[in-house]
């Protein structure tokens, strides 16, 4: 979501005033929760009690007017059917994941998934209660944020089309692995060493304008490269981003033996629907993402880092997870998120 530095693109984006950052990003404890991940069957219990969580919350906040979804996010423009179509999606989301977890098919409506909610809570652990609830009632609040943008700002939350891929689509249990905004000098070469060594295969999206072929020429060899424009700017202008996009593909082609049809990835989310049609046309996928882990937030240690993507791993059960390997948080929490992910029986999705 890169929600903050959206704020920098004010002169860029009209309206982009309203998408500056929250001051409360969505952390939690993970040591608050009673059980080791150490399996499945501890996944999918954890899993069910997140869902419940933020069903929870979801269920007690109203917003469903124009005034209740301002009064909420502080957005004074608000798109309401950008609110109910995530609400919607959301929704039925929480219940395909809740049936999963709880390995219980007789879940069919969103009412009684708040019923079992309001029954199954008040059995857990109240001090992880109470930091699951303030961090779901701040996610929603990342969320409906977000969702109240678009499309006038565009980001992950919503797609435009069927060539938008956010990980909705993959398998329960199934996670890709993404960085933004490198190459970084040493810490790009860090990490693909540690994706390597744990076998793993990710997306690198990379600016065109840090790409120096003669150096980087081998780095990306056992990885997926994409395109993040030339540089880091809100492609808005649809010439203007086709010229960014062209100049990057150019660049990479000198790095890997890259595909026609290689992915982008707009920096911030942000995008025309101009350009996403246009994408569509070319034959390039757009790569969204389903978990924003936060690293390159200064405000949030190695530690929360972790807490927040583990603990929305286990809310969406799949997806596509940002990170950003410019930044040192997305090295240092990587080893324990694959062993998260090879205790609990789930699978890291090859980008090829």
């Amino acid at each position: 979501m890169k929600i903050i530095r959206l704020v920098l693109l004010v002169c860029l984006w009209p309206g982009l005033l309203y998408a500056a950052g929250p001051n409360k990003v969505a952390t939690t404890d993970r040591n608050l929760w009673p059980e080791v991940i150490h399996s499945q069957a501890a996944f999918d219990r954890a899993s069910a009690a997140e869902i419940l969580q933020f069903v929870h919350v979801m269920a007690k906040v109203p917003l469903a007017s124009e005034e209740d979804i301002s009064r909420f996010t502080g957005v004074k423009q608000v798109s309401v059917d950008s609110v109910a179509r995530w609400r919607t999606k959301t929704q039925l989301r929480m219940l395909q994941g809740y049936r999963l977890a709880a390995h219980n098919q007789s879940v069919k409506h969103w009412d009684d998934l708040v019923r079992i909610a309001e029954e199954r809570l008040p059995v857990f652990n109240s001090k992880w209660r109470e930091s699951s609830e303030q961090f779901y009632h701040y996610y929603l609040f990342e969320q409906v944020r977000l969702a109240a943008l678009f499309p006038r700002i565009s980001s992950e939350i919503l797609t435009h089309n069927d060539n938008e891929v956010t990980g909705e689509r993959f398998e329960d249990g199934e996670f890709l692995l993404t960085y933004d905004d490198g190459p970084h000098p040493t810490r790009t070469q860090t990490l693909i060493h540690q994706l390597n060594y744990r076998g793993i295969q990710a997306y690198f999206f990379v600016q065109g304008s840090k790409l120096v072929p003669a150096e980087q020429k081998h780095w990306y060899q056992s990885q997926c490269l994409g395109s993040h424009g030339w540089r880091h700017h809100a492609h808005k202008v649809l010439d203007k981003s086709k010229d960014s996009i062209h100049s990057t593909d150019q660049v990479m082609a000198q790095l890997a033996s890259l595909p026609s049809d290689s992915a982008f990835r707009p920096p911030y989310g942000m995008r025309s629907l101009a350009l996403s049609q246009w994408l569509q046309r070319q034959g390039k996928p757009v790569y969204l993402w389903t978990i924003d882990s936060q690293d390159w937030n200064a405000r949030l240690s190695s530690r929360q880092v972790a807490d927040r993507v583990m603990t929305l791993m286990l809310l969406w059960r799949k997806g596509i997870v940002l990170f950003h390997d410019i930044h040192p948080h997305a090295t240092v929490v990587l080893n324990e998120l694959d062993d998260m992910v090879h205790q609990a029986g789930l699978k890291w999705r090859s980008c090829s």
